[in-house]
């Protein structure tokens, strides 16, 4: 039996930037946008490479049809601030949306792929940043709101 792929819900595309508003009203002027905060529960906990960590990003997102954009500046020492010191602003990862979040981080890590990055919100869901630069050039993120 062929395992159904974990990637079937595009939804989203990741862009880091250095100053958040000045992204915004560059995107705003070609008519992207508008841009507000997440719809969602917060994310109440974190961890890089599996080690609890204190990530702190300003998030802006707007939708475009199904697809939404997602600008990130980070403001801790977490892996997108190293992605920005490292590479300079541009697309940070691709996302798709599953349903259930552990359920999908096994299948990834059972593949070989190691979990950068993962946050929990408090009831249900969160995201998980997948080690995917080697082989795709950019991240995979997995997210369940």
């Amino acid at each position: 039996m062929v395992e159904k792929s974990t990637f079937t819900n595009f939804g989203q595309v990741g862009i880091v930037v250095k100053d958040i508003e000045k992204a915004i009203r560059g995107l705003s002027k070609v008519g992207i946008g508008p841009f507000g905060p997440l719809n969602a529960e917060p994310t109440t906990r974190w961890e890089e490479w599996e080690k609890p960590a204190d990530v702190r990003l300003k998030m802006r997102f707007a939708n475009i049809g199904p697809l939404e954009i997602e600008l990130i500046e980070p403001i801790s020492e977490c892996i997108q601030k190293k992605y920005l010191d490292g590479k300079g602003e541009g697309i940070h990862h691709i996302a798709f949306f599953v349903e259930d979040i552990d359920e999908e981080v096994t299948k990834m890590v059972d593949k070989g792929y190691r979990v950068v990055q993962r946050g929990w919100r408090s009831t249900s869901g969160g995201y998980a940043f997948f080690d995917t630069e080697e082989s795709c050039g950019f991240m995979l993120e997995i997210i369940q709101r």
